[in-house]
């Protein structure tokens, strides 16, 4: 699933395309299945017509265009993407809505598995609707996250993952960063120290930031950003069967936490 680096490297890929300032001329959707109740979900979108782009915005891992009036909110779901298309280039495959904008503008929601969504909201407050302050936020400090998460006993990963209290940690990126400060995802969180919750969110920080770089710097031959992949080099962890820990290489072991396959190191982390 395109985690908080694969979006921001989208947002990112849009703002450089040019699509801020454009307005919608036309939209185009697949018919079947239903636009309003297939595996994903397209709605509302017929209150795009005449909007203008203003900004695209992020929280976690889902993106907000920001209209003249309303918002446009976008998630990815597992397979979803969205890409820019050149003058007279045919439709992409698993296209399953086409945004012609001014000034001969256009884009393509791809998704094969039918999983991404798109609707329509009255304000970003509205879209963003549940999420918790976004990692990367620089107003989200160390020591409000290690106040906000002080005394709580469930395990300290599935709490990584609970969108509502951090947004934008995905299940191979809190792995990632539990390692960084040798916390065992099985970990009770009242059992952690203030100052190691606070080194905790700045390891999350690095991992991301860490991912997000690696995305930029190998984009497709169109300068297009692409789903993650757990196995390549912006990560120090390989979450695969028979990965070594890199810190002191014995083999990694998983547990199952709240649905989720944990990789981790029993040496290292306690």
């Amino acid at each position: 699933m395109p985690e908080l680096p694969e979006v921001e490297s989208l947002r990112r890929y849009l703002v450089r395309e040019g699509i801020v300032g454009r307005s919608v001329e036309q939209i185009e959707l697949e018919t079947k299945p239903s636009p309003e109740s297939g595996t994903g979900a397209i709605s509302g979108t017929v209150n795009l017509q005449g909007k203008t782009v203003k900004t695209l915005e992020r929280r976690g891992k889902q993106l907000a265009a920001v209209l003249d009036q309303g918002v446009l909110g976008l998630h990815m779901g597992m397979t979803g993407q969205v890409n820019v298309l050149e003058a007279n280039e045919p439709t992409p495959r698993f296209t399953r809505a086409l945004f012609s904008l001014s000034g001969g503008f256009r884009m393509a929601l791809v998704d094969p598995r039918r999983w991404a969504q798109l609707r329509y909201f009255e304000s970003l407050d509205q879209a963003f609707s549940g999420l918790g302050p976004d990692a990367l936020d620089p107003k989200f400090t160390a020591k409000y996250f290690a106040q906000n998460l002080k005394g709580r006993t469930a395990q300290i990963k599935p709490l990584l993952l609970n969108q509502s209290i951090i947004a934008g940690v995905g299940n191979i990126y809190a792995d990632e960063a539990l390692h960084r400060v040798k916390i065992s995802p099985a970990k009770r969180t009242n059992k952690i120290s203030a100052k190691k919750l606070e080194d905790l969110l700045v390891a999350i920080r690095e991992s991301l930031e860490r991912a997000l770089e690696f995305i930029q710097n190998h984009p497709d031959d169109r300068g297009r950003p692409y789903i993650v992949d757990a196995y390549d080099d912006r990560m120090q962890l390989h979450r695969k069967p028979g990965s070594f820990c890199p810190r002191c290489e014995i083999p990694l072991v998983t547990l199952k936490l709240g649905g989720r396959t944990a990789y981790y190191c029993s040496n290292c982390q306690k």
